[in-house]
Formats: C-alpha cells, structure tokens, sequence
C-alpha cells in the first residue's frame, strides 16, 4: 500500500508537470516569432513528447490505484471496491467524471504526439503551429482536470472498502464505448489543428488537405465504433427492447458523426476538384466544437440520463467558458484569414458527382441542425422560462427519416455520375436496372407485409436500389477489367479493389449502410412485443415464435447476485436465459435481458418482478433484422479499413522546407 500511495502522489505531480510542457508546447511557436528565434519553435516538438510521457504516467497510476484498491484515493473509493473483477477495475478509470476527463486528456496527447512523429518529416515547417493549437487544448483540459475535476484528489480517513463501480458499467460494450467515443471525439481536434494552422499560416490548401483526410477518416470510424458499441450495449443491456431513444447524450456523440460524415465527402471534392475550401474548414471547426458540446452536455450536469455524470454547476460552466472561447477564437481567426483559402475551380454541371457531393452536404449539415434544435431547445427553454418539456422519437423520427431517405438516394446515384459533368444517357443506363429493382422491392414490402407505414416500402426500395447501383457498378469495372487485361474473374474482381482502395472501401461502406437501413426497417417497423406473467410450464405465442418457461435460479458471482430464469423456444429448442441482478454494495437491481437471434429475427426476453407463486412478470419482443445493424456495421467498417490502406499520391509541390521558421503572417 505504501508504493500505491507513493505512486498516487507521483502521478498526481506528473500531471502538474505536463501542464508545464503543454505550456511550453503552446508557447514556443509564438515566442519563436516575438522574438525572431526560429530554434525556439522546435522546442514545440520536444514538449509534445514529454507531455503525452508525463500524461501516461499518470494514468498509469491512477490505474494501480484502482487495480491495489487504494482507497484513499477519493476516486478509486467512490468507483471501485474489493470484490469488483480486475477487468472492471482498469476500466473504472474511465467510469466516472474525473477519470473520463483524464482519458480525454490523454487521448489527446496521444494524438499530438503521433501528429508531431508524422510531421517532422511531412509538414516540419507547419508542424509547430499545429502542435501549438493542440498545446493549447490540453491546457484547457488539464486546467479543468487538476483545479476542478481532480482524480488524485485524496480521501482521510481511508475507508476500509469502497462504493463500487455503477452496475450499468460493468459490462464489456461499457468497457470498450467509451475509448472508442473518445477516440474519435478527440480525433475531430487533429484536423481542427491543421486547419487553423492552414489559416495562421496561409497553408495551401492542396497540400494539407491531403494529410487530414486521414485524420478525418480515423476519427469518423471511432465515432462510428463508439455509436454501434452504445447501441448494442443499450440494446442487450437496458432492457427496453431497441437500441437508440433519441437521448441528448446518444444526439450528443451523433451530431459531431453527421458533420464528420459530410466532412469526408467534402474533403474529397476539395482533393480532387481544388473546391470547397472554406466550407471544409467551416466543418472541421464545427465538427470539433459539436465534440466540445458532447463533453459540456456529458459533464455539466444539465442534462440527467443514463450517460450523463452528475456534477456540480463549476464543472459545467468551466467547459462552456472553454467551448466558447475555442468556438469564438477559432471562428474569429477562420473570419480574418478564411480569404486566403480560396477555391481554384467551380462547379460546371448541376449533374456531376462535386454538385452531389454537394448536395450531401447541406443534407447532413440540415440533419445536424435539426438533431442540434430538438436537443438543446429544451435546455434553452427552461433555462429562460423554466418550462420543462421533452422533445422524443417522435420529432426525431419525423424530421430525419425523411432525410435519410434522400441520403439513401444520393448515395446510390452519387458513386456513378462522373467529376465535372455526366452524359444523361449512360447515367440513365446505368440506373435502369438498379432502379427495377428497387421498384421490385417496395411492390414486394407492401405486398408481403402490408401499408403499415410510408417508410417500410419507400425505404427498402431505395436501400435495394443504392445496393444494386453499387453492384452493378463493380461488375461493370469488372467487365472492362477483363476485356482490358484478359484476366480470370476472380483475378479481376480482386485487382479491381485493390487498383482503387479509396472508392471501392468507400462503395464497401455504403453497401454496410445498406445492410444497417434494412435493419432499422425491420426492427423499427416490424417489432412484436408483450408483457405478460409466467409461471413454470406456460407458454407464449409471439410473431410465429413458442417461449416455455421453465422456471428460475438463483447464483451468486463475485460481486453480485443473480436470479436467472429459462425459457425455451419450442420450434429451434433454443434457451433464453434473462437475468436479474442484485449488486450489495449499491443495493442496485439490474436485469440482463437474454436473446436468441438469427439473421433474420431476435427474441428478446427481459425478466421483471416476481407476483408470487413462482410467477414473474416478463417482456417479450420479437424484433426482425435487427442482426442486420451489427453486421452492417462490420461491413461498413471492413469498408473504413479498405479505404484507409489505399496510399494518396503525392503531389510534386508537396514538399516543404526543412524545419525552421514558423511561417505564421
């Protein structure tokens, strides 16, 4: 214990140490300037290093303060106690406010001090003024972290066990959500990084661009990661059957998704067709402050959900001080200097694949206003009147499904229409046998399964023809392979993809899109669902399904206690084991739904309270395709992954001075 409590306190001065170094790491650039001493900028790149080094040994010791339970450490007693597993120990750090903030922080080091590795030999004249921009960031964190939210902070007299970890974390998806969410939170800071270094320096435009796509498209795919983890944690975890309410919290890591995505569409027209300049620097500062305001609504104790921390006022005004000051610098700066980034060319067609590109991103950005209104309307509302209203699925699902289905459409037509201008005879061609089948499988939804809803036909015919137009759009590559090179089929259906990474890992994205569309179609639409009481030996009839109950047991594991009961599928001979568990410590009942899937359908069952004569209240639901969003989630991205491996091409202006002189005008 004495090591532990050495290490805590070694940490602890870590930490005020690597605030020292992100000053000098945000300094340094702008003294090299005052003072006309461009040695003094590389001492940017130095710091970086340190910090992030200083960073990990603090965490290191905050985590063997969790792993020794040292609880004497305020926040390893109120998250941890002596029966939680070790694998929940370590992931404790992040299950309450002080340790997420610190994992922010972290994660952002992180990124610097790969961005300063890179740099050195890609960017070095630019890259002290992208690491003095993150510098910056860090200070504000580590200003919140160690004056505020403190996780060394130290508890006297110790107590002999601590509170415990919240049950709803103690489970795998909350193990790995919220790095995954932070990963990508935190990755929207890069590109904002480049971009306001591009303003202060008057960076060209095609020779960073290049450099934060990746950047961008890294942190896009944490954010993805992060929002499916969430949604299947909530869908197997919380007991209600579905998997995304429309909660702020869920909004607040979808918003910052939204504009990444049009981001990285845009950043494509500005690579290919020197186009959209501004906008893409308006997007990236956007979409980092949106990730600011995930972290003001998470932590500021405005908000009360199952994600959010509850904490006092200080904390929450500290962040939005911060979010204001990064929004009204960076947007300052982006209104002084944004001239210099001016487009080279324009768009010529109305039908050609920038002027759908385009396209896509007013219906994104409208998609984000409208996530951004019906979350913070009620905020705003009761902040100035004090009413209190709710805003639902209900808006939500009004408002953007619609908008999603013309995303839908964008997406099948956009990949092929051709750059500058489409001949309106081979796109029409093209479309012709992708559209008959869409149209087959609206016709097909409303005669299999009736009007229930607008959307049910609408949107499978749209999903089915985006995937046949990107279908056929490969074959017809593949064709032309082989008439070329005269190559076997499965030599030029793999040379094909790995010829063009970037589009075709992008065709694999949309085509997991595709996959996820058709099951938010299913489960959304055509959900089955009771709530009734079984005894041992009954049965229910459900969606074509037959659930027996066989009763219950109860067991104990190392920091709780279960009551498990057992149903059996009577047509699959399949067994459902919900759970409910009773954690000491906290005296927190928890359910554990059980579920039985297969391609096509779940069955989802929840156990609830005991009526008396062995007889328990159950929740049933059957939800078809729901398999479909995780594994279309995996396609998607297997198709990041593909995109990513793709090498750009580097231009022949692309090289720039050795490092030196901090070229900020």
């Amino acid at each position: 214990m004495n090591l532990s409590l050495h290490l805590v306190e070694l940490g602890h001065f870590a930490a005020y140490m690597a605030l020292v170094a992100a000053g000098v790491q945000a300094v340094a650039p702008l003294a090299a300037r005052w003072l006309r001493a461009p040695q003094l900028a590389a001492m940017s790149v130095n710091a970086t290093i340190a910090v992030f080094a200083l960073t990990s040994l603090g965490g290191a010791a905050l985590i063997h303060a969790f792993v020794s339970s040292n609880f004497s450490v305020q926040y390893v007693a109120a998250n941890s106690n002596l029966q939680l597993p070790l694998f929940y120990k370590v992931a404790a750090l992040w299950g309450g406010h002080e340790g997420s903030l610190y994992l922010w922080v972290w994660v952002l080091t992180l990124y610097t001090a790969i961005v300063a590795w890179h740099g050195r030999r890609h960017y070095p004249q630019h890259l002290p003024v992208i690491l003095a921009v993150q510098g910056w960031l860090v200070i504000g964190f580590f200003g919140l972290i160690l004056f505020l939210s403190n996780p060394f902070e130290r508890l006297i007299p110790m107590p002999p066990d601590g509170r415990d970890l919240n049950p709803l974390l103690q489970d795998p998806g909350m193990v790995f959500h919220p790095p995954m969410l932070y990963l990508g939170y935190v990755g929207t800071s890069v590109p904002f990084a480049f971009a306001m270094a591009a303003l202060l320096t008057r960076w060209k435009s095609e020779l960073w661009i290049g450099h934060i796509r990746r950047w961008a498209l890294v942190a896009w795919g944490f954010l993805t990661t992060g929002i499916l983890l969430g949604g299947w944690w909530a869908y197997y975890e919380l007991g209600w059957g579905g998997y995304w309410a429309w909660d702020p919290v869920e909004n607040a890591s979808f918003m910052p998704w939204l504009l990444a995505t049009a981001l990285v569409h845009s950043i494509t027209v500005q690579d290919r067709r020197r186009m959209l300049h501004a906008w893409n620097i308006f997007l990236v500062i956007s979409t980092f402050s949106l990730s600011l305001l995930g972290t003001f609504l998470v932590r500021s104790g405005v908000l009360s959900s199952v994600h959010a921390f509850a904490v006092d006022p200080g904390r929450g005004a500290y962040i939005l001080a911060f979010m204001t000051l990064v929004l009204g610098v960076s947007f300052g700066i982006f209104l002084a200097k944004g001239r210099y980034q001016q487009a080279e060319e324009a768009i010529t067609s109305f039908l050609s694949r920038e002027s759908l590109f385009v396209w896509n991103n007013v219906i994104f950005t409208v998609a984000c206003a409208c996530v951004l209104l019906g979350t913070l309307y009620p905020l705003a509302l009761d902040a100035f009147t004090g009413m209190k209203i709710t805003v639902g699925a209900p808006y939500f699902n009004t408002v953007l499904v619609p908008i999603f289905l013309v995303l839908i459409l964008l997406m099948a037509i956009g990949p092929l229409v051709p750059w500058r201008k489409a001949n309106v005879e081979r796109l029409r061609h093209r479309l012709l046998w992708p559209a008959i089948v869409g149209i087959v499988a609206a016709v097909a939804t409303v005669l299999v399964f009736g009007g229930r809803h607008w959307t049910a036909p609408v949107g499978a015919g749209l999903a089915l023809f985006a995937a046949a137009a990107l279908i056929t759009d490969y074959l017809r590559a593949i064709r032309q392979r082989r008439v070329q090179l005269s190559e076997p089929w499965g030599r030029a259906a793999l040379k094909t993809v790995l010829g063009n990474r970037r589009h075709y890992g992008g065709m694999v994205v949309h085509f997991g899109i595709v996959i996820m569309t058709l099951g938010f179609i299913g489960s959304g639409l055509f959900r089955s669902e009771a709530a009734v009481v079984m005894g041992p030996g009954e049965e229910l009839v459900i969606a074509g399904e037959r659930l027996r109950f066989e009763g219950v047991r109860t067991f104990r594991r190392a920091n709780y206690e279960s009551t498990e009961g057992a149903f059996v599928l009577n047509g699959s001979g399949g067994v459902v084991t919900p759970e409910r568990r009773r954690y000491p410590r906290q005296e927190a009942p928890m359910t554990e739904t059980g579920i039985h899937s297969t391609p096509l359908r779940d069955v989802y069952v929840v156990l609830a309270e005991p009526v008396g004569d062995g007889r328990w209240g159950v929740h049933v639901y059957v939800n078809p395709l729901v398999q479909f969003i995780w594994f279309g989630g995996g396609f998607l991205l297997g198709g990041l992954a593909l995109s990513l491996s793709g090498r750009r091409k580097a231009r022949a202006a692309g090289a720039e001075a050795p490092a030196g002189a901090v070229a900020v005008k």
